[in-house]
């Protein structure tokens, strides 16, 4: 591994021990540095701000998630996969979740959704993605998702992932089909 990535690691780990004793917004950059033994400039050098930094830390675990699961067929393994890692380090990921605004967590796990979603729909119509036909299918998915996920991380995980996952992803994978089919069926019927 390479210095700066040892140096990177070092500040995430200390974020994330900080975001166990207390909520994001009231950590400072001082905070991180002085709890790994750092400094300010070591810390720029780096990163922007501590933003960045729980950006860099999202991006770099969970891409494994987000990647390795592409194909429709096991879409919802990889959010199983996900809540599994979010659960066992649970105050970072709630913390995490609670931020909010431009490059949050949630935005990620949104797009992430999203991008899914259309992979669904593609592979349901056999046809590429029209976003004013099924934008707002897939908006809406993504939203509830992302809702939903938040609510169980701020209920404390409770719930086993897999089982959670499969509830919301069940009801999904039947509204969906019977969203684009009704579509059709009313596109259909317009044309004639």
């Amino acid at each position: 591994m390479s210095e700066a990535n040892i140096t990177k690691l070092a500040m995430a780990n200390s974020l994330k021990d900080l975001m166990t004793r207390k909520p994001f917004h009231k950590i400072s950059v001082g905070d991180i540095v002085e709890n790994c033994g750092l400094t300010r400039p070591a810390f720029y050098y780096h990163f922007k701000d501590k933003f960045d930094l729980m950006n860099w830390i999202y991006y770099t675990e969970t891409a494994e998630f987000m990647s390795s699961y592409k194909k429709v067929e096991h879409w919802s393994d990889g959010l199983i996969d996900l809540c599994c890692y979010m659960r066992k380090n649970k105050h970072f990921y709630v913390n995490a979740l609670n931020t909010t605004g431009q490059n949050s967590f949630q935005e990620y796990l949104h797009d992430y959704i999203r991008d899914i979603s259309i992979s669904v729909i593609e592979s349901i119509q056999g046809t590429e993605f029209n976003e004013e036909k099924w934008g707002f299918i897939a908006e809406f998915i993504a939203t509830s998702f992302v809702a939903l996920i938040v609510r169980w991380a701020n209920g404390g995980m409770k719930e086993d992932p897999a089982e959670y996952i499969r509830q919301i992803s069940g009801i999904f994978d039947g509204s969906i089909l019977r969203e684009l089919e009704e579509k059709e069926e009313s596109a259909e019927k317009t044309e004639l």
